[in-house]
C-alpha cells in the first residue's frame, strides 16, 4: 500500500470517526431535550381554552374531565385523542375537537346535544334519535318510548304525525311504539290513540274528521283506530267500572 492510499485511507476513517461522534452527540442532545420537554412542569399547559355553545354543560365540568388525565401538566406529554374521548364521554357532548397550541395551550370546541324528547322515562333523544342520559334539563318535551333499536324511527314517527295534528290543535303529549311494533299516541288531552302497525296516516286523518263529532268528548279515554274503517271509543266511566 503506497504512502498516498495510506494518507486517503485515514482520512477516510478520520472523517467517519468524526461523522459518528457528531451523529451521536446530536441524538444524545436530542434525546436529553425530549426528556426535558416531556418531564412534568417543564412545558406546563397553562390555558385551556374551552369554546362553543354550553346550555347544560359548565366550565368546571369540562375542566375537571379535561384535569382528570395523566399527562395533563405537560403539553408534550398531553394526548389529544384521550382529551377528546374524556369530553365526548360527558353525557351533554354530542362532539369534542381538541387541538394544542404552541407553547402552552390546548382548545376546545364542544359541541352539546340537542334534546328532541324524552326517551322511555330514563333517558332522552337528541335531534339525530340517538339515546342519551343525562340529568333532566327541566324541558316540556313530548315523551316517546319503544324498544332502543327503534328510537330513530319513532322520532321519525312522531315528527310525522306531529305534522298532521298540530295544524288541527291537537298536541302530542306520548308516543310509544309495542314490542310487537304497533303504534298507540296519546293528546295532551289525556285521548288515546290506538293506530296498529299500517295505515297511520289514513287512521289518524279518520279521527281528524270523526273525534269532533263524537258528544261528550271529555269522558273519551281512548279511541281504537285499528280498523279498516270506522272506530271504536273507550269511555273514562266505563274504565272506572273496569277497574272495580
Amino acid at each position: 500500500m503506497t504512502a498516498a492510499e495510506t494518507r486517503t485511507r485515514l482520512a477516510f476513517f478520520g472523517g467517519l470517526s468524526f461523522f459518528l461522534v457528531m451523529l451521536s452527540a446530536l441524538l444524545w442532545g436530542l434525546w436529553v431535550l425530549v426528556a426535558w420537554m416531556t418531564t412534568a412542569n417543564q412545558v406546563p399547559v397553562n390555558n385551556l381554552i374551552i369554546q362553543g355553545e354550553h346550555r347544560y354543560l359548565t366550565q368546571q365540568q369540562i375542566r375537571q374531565s379535561v384535569g382528570s388525565l395523566p399527562g395533563v401538566g405537560n403539553f408534550f406529554a398531553l394526548e389529544v385523542d384521550q382529551v377528546q374521548q374524556q369530553l365526548q364521554a360527558l353525557p351533554w357532548v354530542y362532539q369534542a375537537s381538541v387541538r394544542k397550541q404552541w407553547p402552552d395551550t390546548v382548545r376546545v370546541y364542544l359541541v352539546e346535544q340537542q334534546v328532541a324528547a324524552r326517551w322511555n322515562q330514563n333517558a332522552l333523544l337528541n335531534t339525530q334519535g340517538e339515546v342519551f342520559r343525562a340529568a333532566d334539563p327541566g324541558l316540556t318535551l313530548v315523551s316517546l318510548s319503544g324498544p332502543d333499536e327503534a328510537s330513530v324511527s319513532v322520532l321519525k314517527e312522531f315528527r310525522h304525525v306531529q305534522t298532521l295534528l298540530t295544524p288541527k290543535r291537537y298536541d302530542i303529549e306520548q308516543v310509544h311504539l309495542t314490542p310487537r311494533r304497533s303504534w298507540e299516541l296519546t293528546l295532551k288531552s289525556g285521548v288515546k290513540l290506538l293506530l296498529g302497525r299500517e295505515d297511520i296516516e289514513a287512521r289518524l286523518q279518520r279521527f281528524i274528521d270523526v273525534y269532533p263529532s263524537i258528544e261528550q268528548r271529555e269522558r273519551v279515554a281512548y279511541l281504537d283506530l285499528r280498523y279498516d274503517t270506522g272506530l271504536a271509543v273507550g269511555w273514562k266511566q266505563d274504565e272506572e267500572t273496569d277497574n272495580d
